[in-house]
């Protein structure tokens, strides 16, 4: 896998995804194309794979500082601290 800019993609990479409002970083823990991955528990895996959730030009990343998706409204379902996001161009590699 490789960044819009043509560098190879490496778990634990540190990379910003912009949201509304700013952006927010992550950690490269599981690549879509290889499947290796870092640090991620086995349940999460078996369920990725048998759920087919994790396609080969994505990555699964780890939110880093707070989850910018976080909430306390209870009309709504908890979100976890891991996503899957494709690495367009939006996407930027930084310096961990």
């Amino acid at each position: 896998m490789r960044y819009h800019d043509g560098v190879h993609v490496k778990l634990g990479d540190v990379i910003a995804i912009p949201l509304p409002g700013g952006s927010a970083k992550a950690r490269v823990v599981m690549l879509g194309d290889t499947r290796e991955h870092l640090d991620v528990n086995e349940g999460t895996i078996k369920w990725i794979e048998s759920e087919k959730l994790l396609d080969s030009m994505q990555v699964l990343v780890e939110w880093i500082d707070e989850n910018p998706f976080a909430h306390c409204d209870p009309r709504y379902a908890n979100v976890g601290n891991y996503m899957f996001t494709g690495l367009d161009c939006c996407v930027t590699h930084v310096d961990a």
